[in-house]
């Protein structure tokens, strides 16, 4: 079938742009997007993917608020329909992302017949992208995972409106990626020959950190994958200056680690990373507001069918749900479960220390510690 890209010199198989290069059903394309207010009033995630070989295209909108009666609430919207025919189309139903200028200014919208939420804002950018390096491994001889990514800071602005209330948006913090490829937890099931993920994580243990943020003079992003013990097994990232464009590779990364008591969810980080540049950068971070518990917009096999991102619901699918993530690591549906999720991130207040001046800025950190790790003492 041909799509609008077709009409493009860009072809890099000899198919049409409806088709990839590999028949796995895990195959996405995927934009993420946060805004996260300084003051804590309110944070957001946003996405938008499609998923050629599952005949997909899903996304989902989340927002964190206090409810001023001491909870706080996180409202999960999630939408999925059909890719094809309409697979030009960026949009689910109510939910849409539009690029007006590539990689930077993107409208993001929903637009909610229910009346329960409307989100329309501009998201603007304040560094150029930085591409991360390939992600490749194997599991068993098969492909576990060979995706690519890039991450981008900026500023966003515009509206919020959830359950009648309006909250405007005025240059709240901004993260954003674009990833594709195949990952795990993608397209309804993973196949079994990933047992041998499960074996090194029970026998060593994983800390996986990811953060995009903005302080002052000083933003980007950094991701660090380490064992259990702290062996390093992955770092990237790129530090920049909003004003002037210039940048700097990490190459290093130290953490120091505080945690609620008997959790594994972060209360107090500090984040050295060593630059290419010889230069430092200290950030002190501690969470806004509350944890985001990532199941509500479907990763960790959310919606309610447990088959999570990806899964083929039809022509038009949505659910909508409210967690209350008053505690830090256990969250309630509003069914009256409570279970404590291991996927949890965090809009996160920052300071940032860099050639002796330090910044104020905002964040959102993915912390997640699987198994055991004597790095951090937990067991």
């Amino acid at each position: 079938m041909l799509t609008k890209l077709d009409e493009t010199l860009r072809h890099q198989t000899s198919s049409t742009f409806d088709h990839v290069y590999t028949s796995d059903h895990r195959f996405f394309d995927r934009y993420w997007f946060g805004a996260y207010d300084p003051e804590g009033k309110a944070h957001l995630v946003l996405g938008l993917a499609t998923y050629v070989n599952m005949d997909v295209m899903d996304g989902f909108v989340a927002i964190q608020k206090p409810d001023g009666n001491g909870k706080i609430l996180q409202h999960n919207f999630r939408v999925s329909r059909a890719l094809r025919p309409n697979h030009d189309d960026s949009s689910v139903g109510p939910l849409s992302v539009e690029i007006l200028e590539p990689f930077k200014k993107i409208r993001l919208r929903f637009d909610d017949p229910k009346q329960e939420l409307k989100v329309d804002l501009e998201w603007e950018a304040l560094l150029p992208p930085a591409e991360e390096g390939h992600h490749f491994n194997r599991a068993n001889g098969r492909a576990f995972q060979d995706y690519h990514r890039y991450n981008q800071v900026g500023k966003v602005n515009g509206e919020l409106v959830l359950h009648g209330e309006t909250l405007a948006v005025r240059d709240w913090s901004g993260g954003r990626d674009h990833s594709w490829g195949v990952r795990s937890q993608v397209g309804g099931y993973e196949p079994a020959t990933n047992a041998l993920g499960d074996k090194v994580m029970a026998a060593f243990g994983y800390i996986f950190t990811w953060l995009t943020f903005t302080a002052g003079d000083v933003g980007g992003y950094i991701q660090c994958q380490l064992l259990g013990n702290g062996m390093v097994i992955y770092t990237d990232g790129v530090i920049g200056n909003p004003a002037t464009g210039a940048t700097a590779k990490v190459v290093k990364v130290d953490f120091q680690a505080k945690f609620h008591e008997d959790t594994r969810i972060v209360s107090h980080l500090v984040t050295t990373a060593t630059l290419d540049n010889g230069k430092t950068l200290v950030l002190e971070m501690e969470p806004i507001t509350g944890y985001w518990s990532m199941d509500g917009t479907g990763y960790d096999w959310g919606w309610d069918d447990g088959k999570g991102l990806g899964f083929n619901r039809g022509d038009y699918c949505e659910e909508r749900d409210v967690f209350d993530i008053t505690h830090p690591e256990e969250v309630a549906r509003a069914d009256g479960r409570r279970y404590k999720p291991g996927h949890r991130e965090a809009p996160m207040s920052i300071r940032a220390t860099i050639d002796g001046a330090t910044h104020p800025g905002t964040g959102h950190q993915v912390f997640v510690v699987s198994g055991q790790s004597t790095y951090f003492g937990i067991k």
